[in-house]
């Protein structure tokens, strides 16, 4: 049995292969297929890296729906590499094998025994890169414009005096140079901030981002982007979505101007203005400038001619007032006499009775008051006697003798003074008397009552001038802060400013170009006012609305009229 199953198995051996031969054997099928062969083809680049010889050695591979359905190894000689490098940068764009970007070139198949099958490299179309680039940029415009932001700065309102401008550019370059010097050309206090910034290469995405952030920050009016002319692989490198997304997002107004008036970048779509040239955006701020300047000049003129027709009409207004009220005052005047004139002979009458009683109480205040003296008097006497009579108790025996005589002769000494005292206090009181008599008292009051009545005579002019003054001054308050006045002024000055808007407006040459006019500008920025400024086959600028047109003068034609 076991004799039978090794026969079998001598009889069914099979024909076994070296892997080498295997692998040879492939070579030599695709080898006879594909030599000298080429093709073109399009696939995305993966795993990218260049080796110390400077070989560069990739993937290709291609994804459908998000999943890999086909990979080749793939490598450039670095002689191969050199070459297409030069023809790509003779066309103005740069060769890249970065990793996830998708190319077309010109390659041929190898296969080696140790490395497997591999794609090279040999050549690549300029041209179909220029087509790629130019396909992304399409989608990227289409992109930007389906979410809208073509519009979003634009909205932006924008402020009629440029005074504060932030810059985005490589600072001494030749557009910031055209740029500066046509500002500093000019006679408006202008305050300019440059951020200098990476215009063109890898690291233009990241230092434009930065700026244009900085500037947003700083108070600013406008915000312009400057990158004088270039070759399309310089200014590609601002076809940049990021920095169009910062720019359609600022709060700031971004004007631009980028490259030749034949570029046209991405940024120009997202910005609120584009201009052709750094010095057109210059150009352009101060003709705004000269514009407001103008504007302002005539309504001030305007605002002067109304105030001053105005004022002569508040004049006469004013003189004819004084009039009326001249001719009020002087009716009131004349009836405030007639009310003073009671009042003083009521007062006089008054005054006439004070008088008498006045004097008569006058009289009786000072009779008690002399009478309380002279008791006050006596009073202090009698203390001193009997203060005498004590001090004579208490002396010694031997001088008791002394003492009574100088106790008598005080007595005959204070006996004398009181009667001469009380005489002199009696002549005192009946002279009182006599003074204060009837006829004397009666002829008193009449002269102090003449010299009252001259006073209070005074005293009411002076009150009547006082009053008529307070009156008339009264009087020019209420007249001056009457409700129904200053509604009318108020009113007035309403209609005026209302009328000074209306011709300022109806004089804005922003609104005129709305309205189908257009402002002709020659080669040096000057407005054209007369056809006799014209030449034929002059340039010129016409200023519309929404946007400037150049244009070349054919034939002109003198108006008669």
């Amino acid at each position: 049995m076991l004799s039978k199953r090794l026969t079998d198995n001598t009889q069914t051996q099979k024909k076994v292969l070296r892997l080498s031969a295997i692998a040879n054997r492939i070579g030599q099928i695709i080898n006879e297929k594909t030599s000298g062969k080429r093709f073109w083809m399009k696939a995305e680049v993966s795993s990218s890296h260049q080796n110390a010889n400077g070989h560069t050695y990739f993937d290709f591979v291609e994804m459908q729906h998000g999943r890999q359905v086909a990979k080749l190894r793939g490598m450039i000689w670095r002689d191969d590499r050199a070459r297409i490098e030069k023809e790509f940068a003779q066309a103005g764009i740069e060769f890249k094998l970065e990793n996830g970007k998708e190319i077309t070139t010109e390659c041929t198949i190898e296969y080696h025994p140790v490395f497997g099958l591999s794609v090279n490299v040999v050549d690549a179309d300029p041209n179909f890169a220029l087509g790629e680039i130019e396909r992304i940029r399409r989608q990227m415009l289409l992109k930007l414009e389906k979410q809208g932001l073509f519009e979003t700065n634009k909205q932006i309102p924008l402020p009629l005096l440029l005074k504060r401008v932030g810059v985005v550019t490589s600072k001494g370059s030749a557009g910031h140079q055209d740029f500066a010097k046509t500002i500093a050309g000019s006679k408006y206090p202008i305050y300019v901030k440059i951020e200098d910034a990476r215009m063109q290469g890898h690291r233009t995405e990241r230092s434009v981002l930065s700026a244009i952030t900085s500037l947003e920050n700083q108070s600013l009016d406008l915000i312009v982007v400057l990158r004088g002319g270039g070759s399309k692989l310089d200014l590609g490198a601002l076809d940049n979505e990021l920095i169009a997304r910062k720019i359609a997002s600022c709060s700031v107004p971004v004007w631009t101007a980028i490259g030749h008036e034949i570029d046209e970048s991405v940024l120009d779509y997202v910005s609120h203005t584009n201009f052709k040239t750094p010095t057109a955006v210059a150009e352009e701020i101060l003709n705004r400038m000269n514009v407001l300047a103008t504007r302002n000049k005539d309504g001030l003129s305007q605002l002067r001619s109304a105030w001053s027709k105005r004022v002569t009409q508040e004049k006469n207004n004013n003189q004819k007032q004084k009039q009326i009220f001249a001719q009020r005052i002087e009716s009131k005047v004349s009836k405030s006499n007639g009310l003073i004139q009671t009042q003083r002979n009521r007062l006089r009458l008054s005054v006439s009775k004070r008088v008498s009683v006045n004097e008569r109480r006058r009289i009786s205040q000072f009779s008690f008051s002399f009478q309380q003296k002279a008791k006050d008097k006596l009073k202090t006497l009698q203390q001193e006697l009997q203060l005498a009579k004590n001090s004579t108790y208490s002396a010694t025996k031997d001088r008791k003798n002394k003492a009574f005589q100088n106790l008598n002769q005080a007595k005959t000494r204070l006996r004398d003074v009181t009667k001469r005292q009380l005489r002199d206090r009696g002549l005192m009181l009946v002279s009182s008397r006599g003074w204060f008599s009837p006829g004397r008292i009666l002829s008193k009051v009449n002269s102090n009552r003449d010299v009252l009545l001259v006073r209070a005579g005074d005293f009411k002019k002076r009150a009547n001038r006082k009053i008529t003054d307070e009156r008339y001054s009264i009087k020019s308050k209420q007249i001056k802060v009457h409700p129904g006045l200053i509604r009318e002024r108020l009113k007035s000055k309403r209609a005026q400013l209302k009328l000074g808007r209306t011709i300022i407006d109806s004089r804005d040459p922003a609104k005129n170009l709305k309205r189908g006019y257009a402002l002709i500008f020659d080669s040096n920025s000057k407005l054209v006012t007369s056809i006799e400024d014209l030449t034929k086959n002059q340039n010129v600028k016409i200023n519309l609305a929404d946007g400037v047109a150049a244009a070349k003068i054919g034939d002109t034609e003198q108006d008669d009229s």
